[in-house]
């Protein structure tokens, strides 16, 4: 089965003490979370119960069939799953549907929203952490003979976004240092920036997906390659792993549901 959408976003060192919620971190208005049941590889193909997450900035985080695994690398911003470690079993089977409402009207951004998700796992999740640096297999991104082949963006006053497929991806108004985090995931190893470049971009990449022989698609090293002029060298990158030390599967049940399109009634968490 093809693994669902994964979003990826970019990286902060970790600071992380034992506790996940700082006492003077802000704390979201309302919060609504929600087991929801896995889809099968055609639902996925389907669109149908792909992981989807709210671009930002935004005053409403949702977060859409997503395992408890991706919250936690949007919150502490680790590069892939494979940074988490000690994680229980179901921690990336048991999918979520999670919406947080930000106090009034003010537009956050992820880099100023992390201590409230952070926060949100602490309380809801009761999760306990700690860190430790490794260096690890990865990549890194150079560009390739000939110079790259990346494009502007189209719109440039669109928010940052974009999905991940089975056979490619898509995302736009991003920069380099976002997009290796997007790349981590179908690399399959951590992946870091050594391209020298600064500007934001749009990137498509279509490429064979996982177990599919018959597809006609390059693959994913082939695509980087051809589409966007870049290459992914193996080398050895730092990473900071995050380490599992308690988290429980069943929040308690706090706040009403809240609508991904409408703001919630205020209440507290």
């Amino acid at each position: 089965m093809n693994k669902p959408i994964r979003w990826i976003t970019a990286p902060l060192l970790l600071t992380l003490a034992a506790s996940l919620a700082p006492a003077q971190s802000p704390a979201f208005e309302a919060a609504s979370i929600h087991l929801v049941d896995p889809h099968t590889a055609a639902d996925l193909q389907r669109g149908i119960g792909q992981l989807s997450m709210s671009p930002f900035p935004t005053n409403l985080f949702t977060l859409h069939s997503a395992p408890l695994s991706f919250l936690i690398q949007i919150a502490y911003a680790v590069d892939t799953q494979e940074n988490i470690s000690a994680m229980p079993g179901w921690m990336d089977s048991q999918l979520y549907d999670i919406s947080a409402k930000v106090e009034g009207e003010q537009q956050l951004t992820l880099e100023q929203m992390r201590p409230m998700l952070q926060q949100l796992l602490a309380q809801r999740f009761h999760l306990v952490v700690h860190h430790q640096s490794k260096l690890l297999s990865g990549f890194a991104l150079i560009v390739a003979k000939g110079g790259p082949k990346l494009q502007p963006p189209a719109k440039p006053k669109r928010k940052m976004g974009g999905q991940i497929l089975p056979n490619g991806l898509t995302f736009w108004n991003m920069d380099l240092a976002h997009f290796v985090l997007i790349l981590s995931r179908p690399a399959g190893q951590p992946v870091i920036d050594k391209t020298g470049l600064t500007g934001v971009y749009d990137f498509k990449l279509s490429y064979t997906p996982t177990n599919d022989p018959d597809s006609s698609l390059p693959s994913f090293f082939t695509a980087i390659q051809d589409q966007l002029g870049l290459k992914l060298e193996p080398q050895k990158v730092p990473v900071e792993t995050l380490v599992i030390d308690h988290i429980e599967r069943t929040p308690p049940k706090i706040n009403p549901s809240i609508s991904p399109n409408q703001s919630p009634p205020p209440t507290s968490t």
